[in-house]
């Protein structure tokens, strides 16, 4: 039912109104009715009307006043005016502020009723096409993410000028304004993932990413991206006295979850410094970036700071002690397991940090540093099922020789360059074979409408973030773009080659409204199934 109110300030004419056509007949319901628009006005806010009624000339408030308000604050509702003056200048105004009828007094029953009709199929089409828009969105906020991370990349990269940003920001309908920014990145995985295989679906995990994206995407001061397969990046905005305490509580909230997540999920937070520019939002995502690579050598700082990293340095232990950074096999294992190629020579860095320039500057840790590297590289690449052995050339096999620091760095560069090159292979080899099972099942159950990327992602046992950024990367095509044309296109062949009716083919293809069907086919090819299906026949 459509609500309906009225404003008359004729009592004789408005209970006529009111008293003389049976709204719920005609689907709407009468929720009320003013004499003037002063007293109209609060009443119609409380109500929200779909349809308002109102005469022109009224004491107070007149009915053109009251239709420039109503227009500004409920723009989708629907206006008529009756009056029983005929005169054009009221009815260029009208025009002017949107109305939908001018009707002169007096009001005929059957002119109502027939108005009524009129309105309501017009509302139920708009209201319609409202639904398949928000529907056609949903299914869309795929393509949203891939474009949002995309345009993060490009933000946090220095890629775009500041007009661009706001210029690309305003079209993804990203508010990006705000006096300080700062940048608070944190770190999900399965626990016990080791980077050679395309992570895998568990429920923890899943839910875990759930809470965390309802809680950001409830606030209007953080925004969420991705970062990369496994890392989050939240822009959180506020004022110089308020972007401290703003990261700190998007940091609370996110431990809080990721403690709630148990043993069965992996995870580390770190943030930049509050910066005042969009054009430094780089620079602070680049330091919360360096921060939180220290998450290799202490896997179990789960907050990651600048103080925690110096008193790393300092001590080779972390902050509360929690856990200790001297070099050993398993902090390499684990940045091999997580760690990127660009990220080698950092890691390095931080390995040389952590052990301190006395140690450093001995020819015996130097040794014992490429050794350790060598040892735990090859432990790595055997646990994922790589024969390390058949891949070392004998430079890449340890010696005595690396006696100097810059030795021992390019030694370790070489050795770590050559794990994550074949760990990366092994990975991508993988991601090919669940991709070809995932386009298969899609290609065979495309025509079902409960088809989704999450039914997908457990069909290969993917989590639905690996999987979504997988397919974009691979396919060159999101999956929900990749879903509708394979749905669009078996449409146009079954219009071309049968006689089968729209809606037919609607349900065939994974429709089961027909008129979302026509609704997404014009979307996508320009026109409508019946006028496709004429054209493949001239």
């Amino acid at each position: 039912m459509y609500k309906v109110f009225l404003v008359e300030d004729e009592i004789v004419v408005r209970e006529g109104i009111r008293n003389n056509i049976l709204w719920e007949q005609y689907g709407f319901q009468y929720t009320g009715d003013a004499p003037d628009g002063e007293l109209a006005l609060p009443l119609i806010r409380q109500i929200q009307p779909d349809l308002l009624i109102t005469d022109i000339k009224m004491p107070f408030m007149d009915g053109l006043s009251l239709i420039e308000l109503v227009r500004r604050e409920l723009p989708r509702a629907k206006i008529v005016i009756i009056s029983g003056y005929d005169d054009f200048s009221y009815a260029q105004q009208a025009i002017r502020l949107g109305v939908d009828r001018y009707l002169l007094k007096p009001i005929m029953k059957e002119k109502m009723v027939e108005l009524l009709i009129e309105l309501h199929k017009k509302m139920e089409e708009e209201r319609r096409q409202q639904e398949y828009l928000a529907q056609f969105q949903r299914e869309a906020r795929e393509y949203e993410v891939f474009s949002r991370r995309r345009f993060f990349e490009q933000l946090v990269t220095g890629g775009l000028s500041v007009s661009e940003i706001c210029e690309t920001a305003k079209t993804l309908g990203i508010d990006v304004n705000a006096p300080f920014y700062n940048i608070v990145l944190f770190s999900l995985s399965s626990a016990g993932y080791d980077g050679s295989t395309p992570e895998s679906y568990t429920d923890a995990l899943e839910a875990l990413q759930d809470t965390i994206r309802q809680f950001i995407e409830s606030r209007s001061d953080m925004i969420l991206f991705n970062w990369n397969v496994t890392t989050y990046s939240v822009l959180v905005k506020g004022g110089e006295d308020s972007i401290e305490s703003k990261t700190r509580e998007c940091i609370d909230n996110i431990q809080r979850r990721c403690a709630e997540a148990g043993r069965d999920v992996s995870w580390h937070i770190a943030c930049g410094s509050p910066v005042s520019r969009l054009s430094a939002i780089p620079a602070c995502a680049t330091e919360a970036s360096r921060i939180l690579s220290y998450r290799y050598l202490c896997p179990e700082e789960h907050i990651l700071s600048e103080d925690c990293i110096r008193h790393l340095q300092k001590t080779g232990g972390t902050k509360s002690d929690t856990c200790k950074a001297d070099i050993n096999q398993e902090c390499i294992r684990n940045f091999l397991s997580g760690g990127a190629a660009e990220e080698i020579d950092r890691f390095i860095d931080q390995l040389f940090q952590s052990a301190g320039e006395e140690a450093v500057s001995m020819p015996l840790f130097c040794r014992y540093l490429t050794l350790t590297v060598y040892y735990a590289s090859d432990a790595y690449l055997n646990s994922i099922g790589c024969r390390a052995d058949s891949y070392w050339s004998t430079e890449l096999r340890p010696t005595d020789s690396a006696s100097s620091p810059e030795e021992a760095r390019q030694f370790a560069r070489q050795i770590m360059t050559q794990a994550i090159r074949l760990r990366d292979s092994e990975s991508k080899k993988q991601q090919r074979q669940l991709l070809s099972q995932a386009i298969a099942f899609i290609d065979s159950h495309y025509s079902e409408e409960a088809i989704s990327l999450d039914r997908v992602a457990r069909k290969v046992n993917i989590s639905p973030n690996y999987f979504s950024a997988m397919f974009s990367q691979e396919v060159g095509q999101t999956f929900v773009e990749y879903l509708t044309n394979k749905r669009i296109n078996e449409a146009k062949r079954m219009l071309r080659q049968t006689d089968k009716r729209s809606s037919e083919i609607a349900f065939s293809v994974g429709y089961k409204d027909p008129h979302y069907f026509s609704f997404v086919f014009k979307k996508v090819s320009g026109c409508t199934p019946s006028e496709y299906r004429k054209g493949s026949k001239l």
